[in-house]
């Protein structure tokens, strides 16, 4: 019993018992068996009894020692430990110890219970115990608690637990594969405790390596770790040596010896000891007869080398006439054997091994079946064809193999077979190959046309007693070979088509037979390449040959071509046919002449009947249809059937002339239109422009033939008198008038612009002249009349002022400032004291200038403008303030241009779409900008503000906006151009038009394009309908040789602008008028072009185009004056009343087409045209009574070529003055009239009748009478009782005796404001 304490258990005793039982809590003793009593029981009970009483004391009185001792293990016996009196604090006589005498304490260790000296009985092993522990009591109650550590020594070697170690290592093991050891005990601790391993065989460190680790004294790891791998087919077993080393010195080793066994795994497959096993047996052996054994081994163990064998029946012995036995590789006869069924057997047998996963391997087995000699011998034939057929090829060479021949016997080894062969008419042979075996062979030609079937008898006899024989028939079919070429039924091949057929009409079947069967004799029909093969296609399969295009017999009036016909053999052969196609015409081609317009000259008045041209057209049809009428087409001649100055040879086409032709008297120019008809009914047109040759047939004549004019006296040299006109009717220079005056006349006063018929004062006149005017044309062609000129000299008594000179010229800029002084004119008056005066008198239509009236400057007073009016011609008058008569010079006046207006895009944006495949160099775009002024300030220039100027490039004088480069490379979708329009004016100005530019890259590069995107052509406005205006053409962007026959055009308008008088041929991209044109209406049109292919090859299948036409005026409108008649009023005086009144006139052309010229044809004497504005003057004093009105003809003429114009009739009525007193126009001049009466005559008695005139008109001309005075009373002045009659009465009775004569003196008053008066006297003489 050990009761303990300690500080783990807070002084709480603890109760233990060896050998028993007891409470460690209460102490108390358990005995669980029956103990028998002896004396030494007794007294151990006894001893106990008082050691328990001690103790019990020791514990109540608390005195408690410890005492630790240590000794080495190994020392020898009576070697001292300690003394237990050593920690008491008094001397002990005794002491009691708590171990039994047969305890371990006692057994190791010796107590002396006196003087408690501890001594070892013998050496100590502290492996064996290492601390003894016991309780000492002193008799007087004192505990000693004793604890002995016995300490280690290297006394103990490592051990392992077993001398030898049995390892399994799979050998298919990893490399790093651990397998784990027992390690060695050192019963030693400490350093002296097993510290290391090692492998003493170093040539086992190839293949392993230790790896441990030492935990605790009693805890070691230890793993034999693999470093490569091992094979146990080649070495199944390795013997090593592991030592364990412990940390003394020397140390001390401990080995154990590991045998290590390979363990085998299933990783070889069985191998046969044969790679083949042959052997025999007859075909009579009983079920379960040996027919062979196969033997395999494999290198592994156990079960990975047990074998189980197997035949493959999926490979062979499908029927199991053999078995095998799975252990021992026997292999059995399971079914009967039948020779002539299979001589020969052969096997796969399989060897598995029975592995987890098994291996396995196979051998061959074949096994002969013997036969015996009771059976006929058996024939197969195994035909060689490639179905395995019994068809032979006719095309077979001699020798050729047909079928191979075994002949099975079983007396074969024993016994001969002969074989032979009947029928086949020699064409086949047998040929031996080997005992058993025989090759039917061609022995001759072939040829399956001939026949195509053999029976063939193959009779095999053995040579047994009685011999057996067999016989089979082979019916041997000739296949065909491709030896025969198709044949056409026809050689050549002739047919007729009309030209007009449809694509796709059918021409001919051509057939073909080929005498070979099968795919040798399927025909293939195709159509030899030529440069016709286009025209035509056929049929692969059926040979119907057709139309592949449009036909053409003007192109081609015989299409040939070779049909391919090709059977399916390989080779294919094949054989040709001619085919001939006859292209009929039909009247498909109009007639087309030679050119599109004739231009011929003739001279006119040619012979009637006379040929001057031949037009030529020509048809392409045959001459059923091309055989062509000439005529002339009814085209604005009055609908007649034959044209008034032609005719034409309706066969030969010549033009001649029908009648007298009179340039002069007609047209000069004759457009006519001829038709050329086919007999069915096509036609065409040619245009033929006959220009009417003019010859000198005509001489000068002068219209009119009179001309008065009137001259002041005081006109100045130089003063323009008249202009005489005369007209020639012949052209050039036949027509080119010059004027003479007649010789002998009054040619020394005055000079004549011999060009323009202008008379000019050279000296002042004085009196009437009448000159006489010549006029001849450029052929000295002279005029038949002369122009007779009157010039009436007009006396004045009082000169005007008189200009210096006749015509000022003068330059004014358009941009002159209000006020600027033009020039100035100056008169001249005899009077130098009188000042003169000047006015305008004419030609200042829109009032742009002043003249100062006493310095004559002329001014501004209105802003000018070159491009409404260039210049101005004023005439000017000068006058003095004491006489009434005036002169008249012209006033020239050019008014200049100046920069003053830019050039003017019609739009200030525009926007094209161009594809990217357009072609560098192509036109884009058409810039034009208008600029009003004129001279280089309208010229104007083009140029790219834009950066983009290597991608785009512009003319500058045309605005044609070009591409420079090619788009492929680009990537932009858009470019914006500045085009910048600018002017030569100094200083320049300029306008800009934005260009966008949209990239189209949709668009492939095989494409339908124009040759340019923009086109534009003038044409002039007298074109006829029907004229060609321009052609447009477009073509693939890729490949410019191909064809574009297959392209159609037409026209579509453009938004903003009028429809196109236009119509575009469809084939050719032609484009013609289909109306007249009329400049005055439309002047511009623009209009798309579309082109369509038919390729669906193309990208885009439409390309498009603009085309604008500008239409070029020509002078084919007259001038048109406002009002057919004129009616102007001007008072008639004793000086020229200046301007009267204004005729105007339009043209409706432009330029010098609409530029206008007045002429006054008549009654020059009183009136003058400004030549310019129509300002008609009065520049002679009128005289109503002399002529109350005037008749004017006033002509306007263009400036185009040739001229047109127009007259106008003026009627100038002249109102009346009171100008002329009245008149008694029945007296004489001294306007006395002497009367006598005789005396005594009644009261009313008529005297006389008087009357007085007054040629002024109206209340002017109404005149009263009246008695101013008399000496007769008994007269009275009765008043007029019609019209100026007045009657004189007497009103008393006469006395002859007073009244001898009487005197009257008679007034007669004009009712006027002004009255004018005028007497006589009248003396009567009566006698009484």
């Amino acid at each position: 019993i050990t009761a303990t304490d300690g500080a783990d258990l807070r002084g709480a005793r603890c109760y233990s018992l060896q050998g028993g039982a007891i409470s460690a809590q209460t102490g108390l003793l358990d005995v669980p068996h029956c103990v028998r009593c002896s004396s030494g029981i007794t007294q151990y009970l006894a001893l106990l009894q008082v050691f328990l009483l001690a103790l019990f004391c020791a514990q109540s009185l608390g005195r408690v020692f410890n005492l630790t001792l240590s000794v080495k293990e190994g020392l020898p016996a009576k070697t001292i430990v300690g003394d237990l009196g050593a920690v008491l604090s008094a001397p002990s006589t005794g002491f009691f110890i708590s171990e039994s005498r047969d305890s371990y304490v006692f057994r190791d260790l010796e107590i002396d219970a006196d003087t408690g000296i501890i001594s070892t009985v013998a050496g100590l092993d502290r492996e064996s115990r290492d601390r003894y522990e016991f309780v000492a009591a002193t008799l007087t109650g004192e505990m000693i608690r004793v604890r002995i550590e016995v300490e280690d020594v290297n006394d103990h070697s490592p051990v392992f637990p077993r001398k030898e170690v049995e390892l399994g290592i799979s050998e298919l093991s990893p490399p790093g594969s651990r397998f784990p050891l027992e390690g060695a005990a050192d019963r030693d601790e400490g350093e002296f405790s097993t510290r290391g391993y090692r492998i003493r065989e170093s040539e086992m460190e190839e293949l392993f390596h230790l790896d441990f680790r030492i935990g605790s004294e009693k805890q070691h790891s230890l793993d034999l770790v693999l470093n490569s791998r091992v094979d146990r087919e080649t070495q199944d077993y390795y013997t090593l040596t592991i030592e364990a080393f412990d940390g003394g010195i020397p140390a001390r080793t401990g080995t154990v010896q590991v045998d290590i066994r390979i363990l085998d795994e299933n990783d070889n497959p069985p191998v046969f000891n044969q790679s083949e096993y042959h052997s025999s047996v007859r075909e009579d052996a009983p079920i379960g007869s040996i027919v062979s054994q196969v033997l395999a081994s494999d290198r592994d163990l156990g079960d990975n080398s047990r074998i189980t064998y197997e035949i493959n029946r999926r490979q062979s012995d499908h029927n199991h006439v053999f078995s095998i036995n799975e252990t021992t590789g026997f292999i059995y006869l399971n079914k009967p054997l039948d020779f002539e069924i299979q001589p020969f057997h052969e096997l796969i047998v399989r060897a598995r091994d029975d592995g987890a996963q098994p291996e396995y391997s196979s051998t061959f087995v074949g096994v002969k079946v013997l036969n015996i000699n009771d059976n006929s011998p058996t024939i197969s034939v195994l035909f060689l064809s490639e179905t395995g057929e019994a068809v032979v090829s006719e095309a077979a060479a001699v020798g050729e193999y047909v079928a191979r021949i075994s002949v099975s016997d079983p007396d074969l080894e024993e016994h001969g077979i002969t074989v032979s062969l009947e029928g086949g008419d020699g064409k086949f042979t047998l040929k031996q190959t080997d005992d058993f075996l025989f090759a039917l062979c061609v022995n001759s030609e072939l040829d399956r046309e001939g026949k195509d079937l053999y029976e063939l008898k193959v009779q095999a006899s053995d040579s047994g007693s009685p011999p057996l024989s067999s016989e089979t028939l082979l019916l041997l079919k000739v296949s065909d070979a491709n030896d025969c070429q198709p044949v056409f039924e026809q050689e050549v091949y002739t047919v007729n088509i009309a030209e007009d057929a449809p694509e796709g009409s059918s021409l001919i079947r051509t057939r073909a037979r080929d005498a070979d069967e099968g795919v040798n004799s399927n025909i293939r029909y195709s159509i030899l390449k030529s440069h016709q093969d286009g025209l035509v296609a056929i049929d692969l399969t059926s040979g119907l040959v057709t139309t592949a295009a449009g036909l053409d017999r003007e192109t081609q009036m015989e299409v040939w071509f070779l049909v391919l016909a090709e059977d399916g053999g390989e080779p294919c052969l094949s054989s040709t046919a001619t085919v001939t196609v006859l292209v009929e015409d039909v009247n498909d081609n109009e007639p087309v002449f030679q050119q599109q317009l004739y231009n011929v000259s003739i001279p006119e008045h040619m012979d009637a009947g006379s040929c001057f041209l031949q037009v030529v057209a020509t048809d392409a049809d045959s001459p059923e249809f091309g055989a062509l009428l000439y005529s002339l087409l009814s085209d604005g001649f009055d609908s007649q059937e034959s044209h008034p100055l032609f005719q034409i040879d309706p066969h030969t086409g010549e033009l001649c002339v029908s009648q007298d032709i009179d340039r002069d008297d007609g047209t000069s120019v004759h457009d006519i239109l001829i038709k050329a008809e086919d007999p069915g009914g096509l036609s065409a047109q040619t245009y033929v422009h006959i220009e009417i040759q003019d010859l000198n047939d005509n001489p000068p004549v002068f219209s009119p033939e009179e001309y008065t004019v009137s001259v002041s006296s005081h006109a100045p040299p130089g003063t323009e008198v008249v202009n005489v006109i005369a007209t020639d009717q012949d052209s050039g220079r036949f027509g080119q008038v010059t004027y003479e005056i007649h010789p002998g006349d009054m040619s020394s006063l005055f000079t004549l612009d011999r060009h323009t018929g202008g008379l000019y004062l050279y000296f002042k006149t004085v009196k009437l002249y009448f000159i006489s005017f010549v006029s001849q044309d450029g052929d000295g062609l002279s005029s038949a009349r002369p122009a007779e000129v009157t010039i009436n000299v007009v006396q004045s008594a009082e000169a005007p002022a008189v200009f210096l000179r006749s015509r000022y010229t003068f330059t004014v800029p358009e941009d002159a400032p209000l006020g600027t002084s033009v020039g100035t004119v100056e008169a001249s008056s005899l009077n130098a004291t009188e000042p003169v005066s000047y006015r305008i008198s004419s030609g200042n239509l829109h009032s742009w200038f002043s003249v100062h009236p006493k310095s004559g400057v002329i001014n501004t007073i209105k802003p000018l403008d070159h491009e409404s009016q260039p210049y101005a011609l004023l005439f000017l008058q000068s006058y003095t303030d004491t006489s009434p008569i005036y002169s008249t010079t012209q006033v020239n006046i050019t008014i200049t241009d100046v920069n003053d207006n830019a050039p003017v895009f019609p739009k200030r944006r525009d926007t094209i779409t161009v594809s990217r495949s357009t072609r560098p160099g192509t036109v884009l775009f058409i810039a034009h900008a208008h600029d009003h002024d004129s001279g280089a300030n309208g010229i104007v220039q083009y140029h790219l503000k834009s950066s983009r100027s290597e991608v785009f490039a512009i003319d500058s004088n045309l605005g044609m906006v070009r591409l420079n480069k090619s788009l492929h490379v680009l990537q932009h979708q858009r470019y914006n151009l500045e085009i910048l329009a600018k002017d030569e004016g100094k200083p320049s100005l300029s306008s800009t038009l934005t260009l966008s530019v949209n990239i189209d890259h949709t668009a492939a590069d095989d494409s339908l394009a124009f040759e340019t995107l923009v086109y534009q052509v003038e044409i002039g406005e007298g074109y006829r309908k029907d004229s060609r205006v321009i052609q447009v053409r477009a073509h693939r962007t890729r490949g410019s040789h191909t064809s574009n026959s297959g392209l159609t055009y037409c026209l579509e308008a453009e938004t903003g602008f009028p429809l196109p008088p236009f119509r575009i041929h469809p084939k050719s991209g032609w484009l013609y008028l289909s109306r007249n044109l009329d400049f005055e209406t439309e002047s511009r049109y623009r209009f798309q072009v579309l082109s369509t292919s038919g390729e669906a090859s193309l990208a885009n299948v439409t390309a498009t185009a603009m085309v604008t036409v500008l239409v070029l005026d020509v002078n084919d409108n007259p001038p048109v004056f406002s009002s057919d008649v004129y009616y102007f009023t001007v008072s008639e005086g004793s000086s020229p009343q200046g301007l009267v009144g204004t005729v105007r006139a339009k043209d409706k052309d432009s330029g010098k087409n609409s530029q206008l010229s007045y002429i006054l044809l008549s009654d020059g004497k009183y009136f003058r045209i400004n030549a310019k504005t129509g300002e008609i003057i009065n520049w002679v004093a009128l005289d109503r009574e002399q002529h109350s009105q005037h008749s004017l003809t006033v002509m306007v003429t263009d400036q185009g070529h040739p001229r047109l114009n127009a007259t106008a009739n003026v009627h100038v009525l002249v109102t009346d003055i009171n100008d002329n007193t009245p008149q008694f126009n029945h007296l004489p001049s001294n306007k006395e009239l002497n009367v006598p009466i005789c005396a005594g005559v009644p009261v009313g008695f008529l005297v006389t009748n008087m009357f007085a005139k007054d040629l002024d008109a109206g209340e002017n001309g109404t005149v009263t009478h009246s008695l101013v005075t008399g000496e007769c009373e008994t007269c009275s002045l009765l008043r007029r009782n019609m019209s100026e009659i007045l009657n004189v009465l007497v009103l008393f009775q006469l006395d002859q005796r007073r009244m001898v004569s009487s005197t009257l003196r008679l007034t007669v008053k004009m009712e006027t404001s002004e009255p004018r008066s005028s007497s006589v006297r009248e003396r009567n003489h009566f006698t009484l």
